[in-house]
């Protein structure tokens, strides 16, 4: 009986531990680098961060930055630079609930028409949003996003800009060093005060990809098609780079085509990113 007993506990003992199946990380924690920038690149033709897109996936990050845009109209005598100083971030309520904001602390005019010439530095645009995942897998994360512009600028005499923004986002990471996003949004704005209502809507159509080789470094090229009163088709490409948390990015668009007259656009952003 005593050897019995012995036997069964040596067999118990003896059996191998198997492993307990971990389960895979989903797409919005498959990402090359914490402070590496995801989505579209964050550079557009409306106010604050309308009409570019966003990405899918919350993160909690503060940042800094800048919009350059000149419009170089020679046939018609026209000149114009405008730089915007961003002020922007955003937080991640749950891992798939963000809210986020884009400021323009300084939004600085300088125009040339014929022999006429005007200097103007407002308070910018301030606009809020939300972004709530509703798929996520491995490989894909699908979400919506609701954006609104808020009537803080003063760079309309007597006006003030409001209006809004709805859009579905979606990104696709096969793997660490691979992210395809794409963007689908349409937007209604205009102004409230003594001057004219201005109403202008438009849809927005996006697609894009992020190569990132590096843990410290990727390139973003998006292609952007929009309609409307404002209406264009325009690439863009953006440099992104991670120092740890911290993240830079260089971007530039060039409208081809439509109603749009920016010779180019160009932006820079830093950002800390917590979470």
């Amino acid at each position: 009986m005593n050897a019995l007993v012995l036997l069964t506990l040596i067999s118990l003992t003896s059996v191998p531990n198997e492993p307990v199946d971990a389960s895979p990380a989903l797409g919005c924690d498959r990402w090359r680098s914490k402070g590496l920038g995801e989505g579209p690149a964050a550079v557009g033709y409306a106010e604050a961060d309308m009409g570019t897109g966003r990405r899918a996936c919350p993160r909690t990050e503060i940042g800094l930055g800048a919009r350059f845009g000149a419009i170089i109209d020679t046939p018609d005598f026209y000149g114009a630079v405008s730089v915007n100083g961003l002020l922007y971030g955003s937080w991640a309520v749950r891992p798939t609930t963000e809210l986020f904001a884009t400021l323009e602390a300084v939004n600085f005019t300088y125009a040339v028409n014929a022999v006429l010439t005007s200097t103007q530095l407002t308070l910018g645009n301030l606009t809020v949003g939300a972004t709530q995942v509703l798929v996520q897998s491995e490989t894909f994360i699908g979400a919506v996003t609701a954006r609104l512009l808020l009537p803080t600028s003063f760079e309309i005499p007597g006006a003030r800009l409001i209006g809004g923004e709805l859009g579905a986002n979606a990104s696709w990471r096969p793997n660490e060093w691979l992210e395809v996003h794409g963007y689908l949004g349409g937007d209604l704005s205009g102004a409230v005060g003594r001057a004219a209502g201005l109403p202008r809507g438009g849809a927005t159509l996006l697609a894009g990809a992020q190569l990132s080789p590096f843990t410290w470094g990727a390139l973003v090229i998006d292609l952007t098609g929009r309609l409307g009163p404002l209406s264009y088709f325009a690439p863009s490409v953006a440099f992104r780079f991670a120092i740890g948390k911290l993240g830079i990015e260089l971007a530039a668009t060039r409208p081809l085509v439509g109603t749009d007259r920016h010779t180019v656009i160009g932006g820079l952003r830093v950002n800390y990113r917590f979470q």
